[in-house]
């Protein structure tokens, strides 16, 4: 495809590569989020609404939540492609919706995100209609329902703790979102993941960690397939994430 023209739908493959793999073969969660926030960040610059246009004014993109339905996961040395586009805009937020497909063309992986443009000096979100021209109308949704807000959760047990190194920053600064579902897929044993495929994750993004911070995970599975999760930071006790985790023993 010629990007040399904004493109309604972007599409890009990827292709699994050795050190994307984890013990079962296939490509780890993480990875497939590092692949859609490559493929969002090309996208809205070639809308002429991405990082080289924004920084420019003071202004970044800031994951607030997602959500990810799994139906299969690609194997190494396989190539997926996947399909990504402004879906709506609520307010101040902007929705992006994915798709990815395996090499047969079958979708294996649906996602929702929710964005905002912040100021950086103010933190606030900002309007950025004027940067650029694009009618979400009549867009594709891959979800019939709408993201949700994740409940509180009371009975969680402290799963795994970890300190923010610098490889955990973003080019804003913090920690990258990604880094949050890996602290998540890290908080549970090789023998629970060998046991279980992850369905679903819907995750939000509710404060920002930064260098040095101390977080930790707790997770409450009292209600397996479903696992509740919250990242907090540990110097004033803040919830940084809330997640929901949905799986699927595997055969």
């Amino acid at each position: 495809m010629d990007h040399a023209e904004t493109q309604r739908i972007w599409i890009e493959d990827f292709k699994i590569h050795s050190y994307e793999i984890d013990m079962k073969g296939t490509a780890t969660v993480p990875i497939l989020c590092k692949f859609m926030q490559e493929c969002a960040w090309h996208h809205a610059e070639n809308l002429r609404v991405g990082y080289s246009q924004l920084s420019k004014n003071g202004l970044a993109w800031v994951l607030s939540q997602q959500r990810i339905r799994f139906n299969a996961l690609p194997k190494w040395g396989e190539t997926i492609r996947i399909h990504t586009w402004p879906s709506a805009q609520k307010r101040l937020a902007y929705l992006r919706d994915f798709k990815i497909l395996d090499e047969t063309k079958q979708v294996i992986i649906l996602a929702r995100t929710k964005w905002y443009a912040i100021d950086l000096k103010r933190r606030r979100p900002q309007n950025v209609n004027s940067y650029f021209d694009y009618n979400t109308e009549g867009n594709e949704q891959v979800f019939s329902e709408p993201l949700k807000k994740l409940p509180e959760i009371s009975n969680s047990r402290a799963a795994a703790s970890f300190e923010v190194r610098f490889s955990d920053l973003d080019v804003n600064g913090h920690v990258n979102n990604v880094r949050y579902l890996e602290w998540i897929w890290d908080s549970f044993s090789p023998d629970f993941h060998r046991a279980n495929f992850l369905r679903e994750i819907e995750i939000h993004y509710l404060a920002e960690a930064f260098f040095s911070d101390k977080v930790s995970v707790r997770n409450d599975i009292g209600e397996y397939p479903m696992v509740q999760h919250k990242i907090i930071g540990e110097k004033e006790a803040k919830e940084l994430c809330r997640a929901q985790t949905v799986w699927r023993a595997n055969k």
